[in-house]
């Protein structure tokens, strides 16, 4: 019996690890890295995804066809620069209890010092979300993104819906 028990638990361990192993190689960062611009083109919605990352604020983005007709992507700012911090080391104290198929606890944290900066991001990050036009699938190649950025424009190939 304890042979049975001692397999049951060295096998049952090692599944929540292949499990958040699996899933947490699935999760990607959909943010791009400093100073660019990524689109994609989600297919089953039809929607034209893209993703601004500069130190200047982006003013405005949009999709321009061959025949120079533009479609304004709304951008959302989705952070701005600021300071990372490391949260200082701390003690807990707890109390708790159970008894009779109840229970309880409380506790209190205290800090041992304040935080210190670890990194600055001056990086603005903004995002817009476009349904893309009716001919798009078709004509993809022919259009074009157009981002503003502080005084300077930025073009880019559209994302291929592929």
């Amino acid at each position: 019996m304890a042979k049975a028990a001692a397999q049951f638990w060295r096998t049952t361990w090692i599944w929540p690890l292949v499990l958040s192993s699996v899933l947490g190689s699935c999760a990607g960062d959909p943010l791009p890295p400093p100073n660019s611009i990524r689109a994609t083109f989600e297919r089953s919605a039809q929607i034209i995804q893209l993703y601004v990352s500069n130190a200047q604020i982006p003013r405005g983005a949009r999709l321009v066809d061959a025949n120079g007709d533009q479609y304004p992507l709304p951008l959302t700012v989705v952070s701005g620069p600021h300071v990372n911090y490391s949260t200082p080391p701390s003690v807990g104290l707890g109390l708790g209890g159970f008894g009779w198929n109840v229970g309880g606890g409380a506790g209190v944290g205290f800090p041992l010092g304040s935080p210190h900066p670890v990194g600055v991001d001056d990086q603005f990050i903004a995002s817009a979300r476009f349904g893309a036009p009716a001919d798009y699938l078709q004509h993809w190649s022919q259009y074009h993104l157009v981002v503003d950025l502080g005084s300077q424009t930025l073009e880019i190939a559209a994302p291929s819906p592929t």
